[in-house]
C-alpha cells in the first residue's frame, strides 16, 4: 500500500495489486449483508466479488481507490472503490452476474440524468462506487476517513468534483456529514425492471440519492 495517512492505528492508502483480493472480500461481504439493492435482489457475496473483481483492473490503473488496513496486523479492514467518471466502466457486468442487471439499470438511470446537465471529462469527476468496512472494526470512523482520504488524493490529482449514488441510510448520513449534497433522488418503489417492482421490499431509505461535493 502507498500510505497516505495513519489515524488511530489504521493506515489509509492507494490500492496495490497485492491487496485486490482482500479488497474484493471486504466489499463483497459488506454489500451482501447491508447494501439495500444487493439484499433486495439476493446478490451473494461471491456474485458481488465478481463485480468488484471486474472493476479491479480499472481501479489499479487509475490509482483512485483507497483501502484501510490495521497498522499492527496489516489486515485490510476497509475499502472505497473509486473510478474516473469520465472513463467507461467495465463492459458486460450483466453477463458476469445476471442478477446485477436491475441494479445496473437503476443506477445507470440516475447517472444518465446527472450527465445530461453537466460536462464530464476525464480527470474532472471522482465516482465513489462502493465503500465497505469489516464488521469487527465498525464504529471507528474508518468509512469517514476512507472518503476524506479519497477526496484529498483526488484533489491532488486535479479532480474538482466527487459523485456517489448513496443507496442506504447509513451511507447517505455519512456522505451528508462530509459535505455531499443531494442532487437527484430515485424512489425504490417506482422502479420497474422486466415488469417487476424489484426494489419494493426496501423499506428504508425510501430512495437512492445521487450526491455531489466539490473538492
Amino acid at each position: 500500500m502507498i500510505i497516505l495517512n495513519v489515524v488511530a492505528d489504521i493506515e489509509y492508502g492507494l490500492l496495490e495489486p497485492t491487496e485486490v483480493e482482500a479488497m474484493v472480500g471486504v466489499l463483497a461481504e459488506a454489500f451482501s449483508r447491508y447494501e439495500p439493492l444487493a439484499v433486495a435482489v439476493g446478490l451473494s457475496a461471491p456474485e458481488i466479488a465478481q463485480i468488484v473483481s471486474a472493476f479491479s483492473p480499472k481501479a489499479l490503473a487509475e490509482t483512485l481507490t483507497v483501502v484501510a488496513r490495521e497498522a499492527s496486523s496489516k489486515d485490510l479492514v476497509g475499502a472505497l472503490l473509486v473510478e474516473d467518471f469520465g472513463t467507461p466502466p467495465p463492459e458486460g457486468l450483466d453477463q458476469i452476474v445476471p442478477a446485477f442487471a436491475p441494479i445496473g439499470a437503476f443506477l445507470d438511470g440516475l447517472d444518465q440524468q446527472y450527465r445530461a446537465s453537466r460536462t464530464i471529462s476525464v480527470g474532472t469527476h471522482l465516482h465513489l462506487l462502493m465503500i465497505g468496512v469489516a464488521h469487527r472494526v465498525a464504529g471507528r470512523g474508518i468509512a469517514h476517513q476512507l472518503i476524506t482520504t479519497c477526496l484529498a488524493n483526488g484533489k491532488t490529482r486535479g479532480y474538482s468534483l466527487a459523485v456517489t449514488e448513496a443507496t442506504g441510510s447509513v451511507s447517505q448520513h455519512v456522505f451528508r456529514a462530509l459535505g455531499f449534497r443531494d442532487i437527484l433522488s430515485a424512489p425504490y418503489k417506482d422502479f420497474v425492471f422486466n415488469e417487476e417492482a424489484v426494489f419494493v421490499p426496501i423499506v428504508e431509505p425510501e430512495a437512492a440519492i445521487l450526491m455531489e461535493r466539490a473538492i
